[in-house]
This record gives structure tokens, sequence and C-alpha cells, in this order.
């Protein structure tokens, strides 16, 4: 994925994303001239100090983004993109958009050829999440989000489309209340509620490949999230649990940080049921 930023790393390991386009940088270790130079090499200040200029990952752009709330932390990401198995080319369905990090690895993930239709209630949050998709080069500059009545803004649909997938569609809605998209290869779902969901995932999910994934902070969410996937049909079903914690390496020796990201949510990843084979 194309990023529309470039990175700076100072001396002190403090990141800087910054504009591609951004030919002078300057902070308290001094001022670096960026004009022609490409990602990949040393620049030093005029005071001396030294700056790596690199691309940033999705990691670094999700981390600087800016957040209407809280957003779900890579541990989690990681461990629904690998246990749902999304791959290029498939069509994920996402509610909550939230502030879109999200959204930004699972596009990611379904690549070129995929797409993801991500819904959202609120047009204050569909909004800052575009500047951030827009960032990442998965959506146009203002591009239209469906359902958000938008007369002053134009979208360029000829920007730079070579370096972004753009293959992320943003919708406001209430999946709770259906989902419009069929043959779907996956649903994941960041809300309170998402056994209200449920049978709307089920009916618009492929019965071949659809997979479905939950996320929520609260036990009493998750048990009744399962009760009614095992209602409607749903199998293969597991909740998770995520814990990490840094290893702290140095001179002195190698332990555990005193500090770790503990309890954040419940995951929930589980298969739609095929349907039964017509006999003639």
């Amino acid at each position: 994925m194309m990023m529309k930023k470039k990175m700076l790393v100072d001396e002190r390991g403090k990141k800087y994303l910054i504009d591609k386009k951004l030919e002078r940088f300057g902070n308290d270790l001094g001022v670096v001239d960026l004009k022609g130079k490409k990602e990949g090499v040393i620049v030093k200040s005029h005071k001396g100090h030294e700056f790596y200029l690199v691309e940033p990952t999705i990691y670094d752009i999700v981390k600087k983004m800016k957040r209407t709330v809280t957003t779900l932390l890579p541990k989690d990401i990681g461990l629904i993109i690998t246990h749902l198995g999304i791959r290029e080319g498939e069509t994920v369905v996402e509610a909550g958009t939230g502030s879109g990090a999200l959204t930004i690895y699972l596009a990611n993930a379904v690549g070129k050829t995929g797409k993801v239709i991500t819904y959202e209630k609120r047009p204050e949050f569909a909004k800052v999440a575009r500047k951030n998709l827009e960032i990442a080069g998965l959506v146009r500059k203002n591009q239209k989000i469906i359902g958000l009545d938008e007369r002053d803004v134009d979208e360029d649909e000829n920007s730079e489309e070579e370096e972004g997938l753009y293959n992320v569609i943003q919708k406001i809605g209430d999946v709770t209340k259906g989902i419009e998209e069929k043959d779907v290869d996956v649903i994941v779902l960041d809300l309170p509620d998402p056994w209200n969901v449920v049978p709307h995932a089920k009916k618009a999910l492929n019965k071949a490949r659809g997979r479905i994934a939950t996320y929520v902070p609260y036990i009493e969410q998750a048990k009744k999230t399962v009760e009614a996937l095992k209602e409607h049909g749903f199998f293969d079903i597991h909740t998770y649990e995520c814990l990490v914690r840094e290893i702290e390496i140095s001179e002195k020796g190698v332990r555990p940080s005193t500090r770790m990201i503990g309890h954040t949510g419940y995951i929930t990843v589980a298969r739609v049921k095929p349907e039964e084979e017509n006999e003639e």
C-alpha cells in the first residue's frame, strides 16, 4: 500500500509523519533539508544531528492518526485478521468505522482486488475516518460517503490513482437494522451489541467461505454474542483474549517490561453454516 506520507526518525527515536512534498523540516535538533531526498537515506540537520528518512508502515500511520474513539490495538487487529484468514481479493463488511484503524489493516489485507465496505452511524466520525483513509491511500480525496449529504465537497476521482489501493467504501448506516451487501466473505463487528447483527450477517455471508469476527470489551457481551451465533447456526466458534508484554533487552540483562498491554476486549470468530443440499 502506497502511503501519502514519509517519515523522519530523529536520534532519540521520535517519529514525525510529514507530507511527501515537504522540503524542509525542523525541530529542537535543527532544520533538515529534504529537497530531492528519497526515503532510505540519513539526513543531517544544520546542527549536525542525524535523522532517518524512511517509508512509514501502516502501524506508523495508525499510531499518529487522529482519533474520535478508542481504536483497536494491533494485538487485537492481528488476531482478527489471522484467525479469519483474510486474503487478497476478498470482500469485507466492517462496522463501525470509528477512526478507521481496523479499516486500514483490513483494506491492506484484501489488497487491490478486494474491497472493504465500512459502516458508521455517526457522520462526524465517518468524516474523520475519511481523512485517515486518505492518508493511507485507501479512499480518494473527499471521496463520497454513501448516505451523507455533502454538497460542498467535490471528489477528486483522478487524484494520484497509481499511489493508492482505493478499495474502501464508506457508508452511513446501522447494521443492526440490516446489511445491504450479499455474498460477502467476511464481516467484522466492533459494536456494543453484535448479537443484533448476527441474523443479518447470516443472510449476507457467502455460505461456502463466510466468516465473522466480533470485538467487545465485556465478557457478558461476548457470551450473548456466542449464544446468538449458535442460535443462528454458526459453527467453529471461538472466543479469545490477547495480552501482550514487551521484553526489555539491555547490556545488564533481559527482563519482561514492568508494564504490559492487558485486557482490551474479547474477540469471537465463527463460520456461517452452509446451506442444506437440495435433493432431487
